[in-house]
């Protein structure tokens, strides 16, 4: 009799050790398929840079950075870095050169003109215009006003500039700025 109750639990133990072990195998095969799945899928990406402008969006697709996206950082970049006067050049200065790659001839070269703006007392703002961007390269061309404030003048020198910034994509997505030169007009 005790036999018999002892063979009828093994017996049920039995089934559910199996039923458990089915159970596991099943689980591991659903998260291999997830996991595969995860791993073949590209991330699509949607960035809204702002509150205000719920209707402008960027979408990312792995790792293509669409076009708008390169205008807007480079106009938004360059517009801040140009657009100073001898009290916020050095801020705006250390605020771009924290997106440079490499800072050595970039801050000597913003120095410079810090320094400039400050002993002749001028103030600058630009006003991109338009773009062209070379992705073999990996640059941007941004052509724009740019505004000269000598002294406590109201009237500014209008000039025309094209800057030439060029970036390299960092992990993570980050992009950084490899070089930033002023293509001067050949005329």
């Amino acid at each position: 009799m005790k036999l018999d109750i002892k063979n009828s639990v093994t017996a049920n133990l039995l089934k559910q050790r199996n039923f458990s072990y089915s159970v596991c195998v099943f689980l591991m095969a659903v998260n291999l398929i997830l996991l595969a799945k995860v791993w073949n899928k590209n991330d699509r990406i949607i960035v809204i840079p702002s509150m205000n402008e719920m209707e402008h969006q960027y979408h990312f697709d792995g790792k293509h950075i669409p076009d708008n996206y390169i205008a807007d950082w480079s106009f938004k970049l360059l517009g801040d870095l140009f657009t100073a006067n001898p009290k916020t050049v050095t801020y705006k200065n250390t605020q771009f050169l924290k997106w440079s790659l490499s800072t050595s001839g970039l801050a000597e070269d913003l120095g410079k003109s810090a320094k400039a703006l400050k002993k002749d007392n001028i103030s600058t703002a630009f006003y991109p215009e338009s773009h062209s961007i070379n992705r073999d390269l990996q640059e941007v061309q941004v052509d724009g006003r740019f505004l000269t404030f000598f002294g406590k003048s109201k009237k500014p020198i209008l000039t025309h500039k094209t800057f030439l910034m060029s970036w390299q994509l960092m992990p993570g997505g980050h992009m950084g700025i490899k070089s930033l030169k002023e293509l001067k007009d050949e005329k």
